[in-house]
């Protein structure tokens, strides 16, 4: 031990005597650290937004866009604005894609975004079912540097992810908007638009009801029209037979012949002309009467022609009468139906004139005049109610009949945009009903295919009431209720990104250059004690007072200047990353700790080398160094290097030191920290093996060496 220390006490004063040898432990202090220290300022932050916008990528867009609905869309100009507004790299805009791709070629830009001229017609080629992949082409010089395309290759994969991003959730948002108007709640009431169609189509289902019926009373009309034309053409029989005692009676005659004639030619007026009919057989009827009562005057009787003749007049217009009653009465308005009580009540009397008709030649001339009288009364009442009843008809029923029809028309027209039912049967429902005033004046055949076309589209109307019912119970409708009730802004974001990436970083380390640290810091301990093996001899030559040095003293002995530089520049390394470059370390002592251990091993290590097999040693030294630094793990995954350097990673002290000094920047887990300062003295244990014991019949070698090499004059 005396031996050890006088060792190291005459080097320290050679050193410390002389100035060259003081300032070359004074670089080979400092050395190392720099190293150290610029590396990881160069790797500080090179993959945040203060750097990558240095970098300049170029971009053009040759998108010729297309027109929908008349409206111009170019999302390739959409794109590069987009663009604009984004600062994480150097965008340079170009008007072509030639002049885009010739920077990067040039090497002015190290990539390019270069959107196709198709890009907005493939984008939106899913409304025409006929699909293409819209494209941006991507070009990069790879031979620039090796790392830019991987962080300008970023740049690629986010404007696609964005692209896809705002196209998904565009379409998802108009797909749900479009299906939330089935289901949204009706404004009108407080159900989903869904209930609100089924109730329309209820109503327009009893509308058609109406319809129906309607349809048939004006085909039960025209069949009154036929009798009311039945008794014309009687009563125009019997008008012939007297026509030679009055002309009035001709007169009467035609009219009602014209009345037969002039027949409805509108299924509005049918009720209307059926009346006005109904009036001209009474003005016959009172003419007839008044050609009796002169037959009356001029032979003081009626012949029982006669008497046949006014009777038949007077069932003609009964018989019509009931007729448009029957048709009439409880199908309408509660006033209809009490002036067609009141009109029945003098044709009832009327009628019962005719059954008195029968006796009238028992009769006496006075009687007979009287029952002419009176029946000419009641006749005049008749055609005074008549008119009150058409007039109650005309402003009761028609105005129904007319809105009726508008609500069918209506109905129809809200349950077609509610639905957008393409059926065909309702749209030729809806022609019929804007042609309304035409289809008023069709024959009795085209209104009973009309009222069975009807019937057949209230059938299909009743179907579809029954799927959409069927529809509502149905489990995927349901879904869709539950979904739709969510604002479509945040269903669409959800599908164009399901996955929301939370990101919790465990051993969280704050910079790319603090991440780094443990690589360039040990491999700075290696290469300050390389630099070391390389400028200080590690044989002791002769001392003054010391004999008989064994093996072990004279390494002890001069290993103690290089452990001790070794610890300095260990120290100022440490000093100076955490608090000129400051990087994030949170066991500020043990990372010191864990640095000091790595240098003491190295050092040792590479000593012990150099003191066994010198420049052979200094040799193996250097490729130690090279091999740690390529599979050590320092700047890429072990994972991904080559199988060679994944089975010899578990062998290099580089991996140790560095595992250590990351237990302290970011975090310690368990006992791992002491683990990896214990794998590190197992080199320490390898050096002494080294030093002291393979040392020892390696000295001839080194002699013989030694000598080869002096002999060329040439190598040290």
């Amino acid at each position: 031990m005396t031996n050890i220390l006088r060792i190291f006490v005459s080097d320290f004063k050679r050193i410390w005597t002389n100035v060259v040898a003081v300032v070359v432990i004074i670089g080979l202090s400092v050395i190392p650290s720099l190293y150290a220290w610029f590396n990881i300022l160069s790797n500080w932050a090179p993959y945040e937004k203060e750097a990558t916008s240095q970098l300049s990528v170029a971009v053009a867009t040759s998108d010729r866009g297309t027109e929908i609905e008349g409206m111009e869309i170019n999302l390739g100009q959409v794109v590069v604005d987009n663009l604009k507004s984004n600062d994480s790299i150097h965008w340079e805009f170009y008007d072509t894609s030639y002049e885009a791709i010739k920077t990067v070629e040039s090497g002015d830009c190290y990539a390019a975004l270069v959107v196709d001229v198709t890009f907005t017609e493939d984008m939106m080629s899913f409304i025409s079912g006929n699909l293409n992949n819209p494209r941006i082409s991507y070009y990069e010089n790879e031979k620039k540097n090796a790392i830019a395309p991987k962080i300008t290759g970023k740049v690629k994969t986010t404007v696609q992810e964005e692209v896809n991003k705002a196209f998904v959730s565009t379409l998802a948002e108009a797909l749900l908007r479009a299906s939330a108007y089935v289901t949204a709640t009706d404004t009108d009431s407080s159900g989903t638009v869904t209930d609100s169609a089924i109730g329309r189509m209820r109503t327009l289902d009893s509308d058609l009801s109406v319809s129906i019926s309607m349809m048939n009373s004006y085909i039960s009309l025209m069949d009154a029209a036929g009798s009311l034309m039945d008794a014309a053409k009687s009563v125009t029989e019997e008008v012939d037979y007297i026509e030679d005692n009055s002309r009035a009676m001709m007169d009467a005659a035609e009219v009602a012949a014209d009345a037969a004639k002039d027949s409805t030619v509108t299924i509005g007026e049918m009720a209307d002309m059926s009346m006005v009919d109904l009036d001209s057989l009474l003005v016959s009827l009172e003419r007839i009467l008044d050609a009796s009562a002169k037959a009356m005057d001029d032979t003081g009787a009626l012949t029982k022609k006669q008497a046949e003749t006014l009777k038949t007049a007077i069932l003609s217009a009964c018989t019509a009468y009931m007729n448009v009653s029957g048709n009439m009465k409880g199908k309408y308005t509660k006033e209809v139906d009490e002036k067609i009580n009141l009109v029945t009540t003098y044709f009832v009397e009327l009628y019962n004139t005719a059954d008195e008709l029968e006796n009238v030649s028992q009769n006496s001339s006075k009687e007979t005049k009287k029952l002419l009288k009176t029946t000419k009364s009641n006749v005049a009442e008749c055609r005074k109610d008549i008119k009150q009843l058409k007039k109650s008809y005309h402003n009761a029923v028609s105005p129904q009949l007319d809105k009726t029809f508008a609500e069918v028309e209506s109905s129809l027209r809200e349950v077609e945009s509610l639905l957008n039912h393409g059926n065909s049967g309702i749209h030729r429902l809806s022609g019929l009903l804007e042609s309304y005033p035409d289809l008023l004046g069709l024959g009795k055949d085209q209104l009973i295919n009309t009222r069975d076309e009807i019937v057949s589209m209230q059938k299909d109307l009743e179907k579809l009431i029954a799927d959409m019912e069927d529809m509502q119970q149905n489990d995927q409708y349901q879904m869709l209720l539950k979904l739709v009730e969510t604002d479509p802004q945040i269903i669409s974001d959800f599908v164009s990104s399901p996955v929301d990436l939370q990101q919790e970083s465990l051993y969280a380390i704050e910079n790319n250059g603090s991440a780094t640290a443990p690589f360039y810091i040990i491999l700075s301990i290696w290469v300050g004690a390389l630099i070391m093996v390389a400028i200080i001899h590690t044989k002791v030559k002769p001392i003054e007072g010391v004999t008989n040095l064994k093996t072990y003293e004279e390494f002890f002995g001069r290993y103690l200047v290089f452990f001790l530089v070794g610890q300095l520049q260990t120290l100022i390394t440490v000093l100076g990353a955490q608090f000129f470059v400051g990087i994030q370390c949170q066991h500020r002592f043990l990372f010191w700790l864990a640095c000091s251990v790595t240098s003491f091993a190295f050092t040792l290590l590479l000593y012990a080398l150099t003191y066994a097999f010198e420049a052979v040693g200094e040799a193996i030294a250097v490729v130690l160094m090279v091999l740690q630094v390529a599979g050590s793990g320092g700047t890429f995954p072990v994972e991904v290097l080559p199988k060679l350097y994944q089975v010899m990673y578990g062998y290099m002290p580089f991996a140790y030191g560095m595992n250590a000094a990351r237990e302290c920047i970011a975090g310690m887990f368990r006992s791992d920290y002491w683990m990896y300062l214990s794998g590190l003295l197992v080199y320490v244990a390898v050096a002494l093996f080294i030093g002291l014991v393979i040392s020892i019949p390696c000295k001839k070698m080194n002699l013989m060496i030694k000598e080869s090499t002096e002999k060329t004059d040439l190598l040290l």
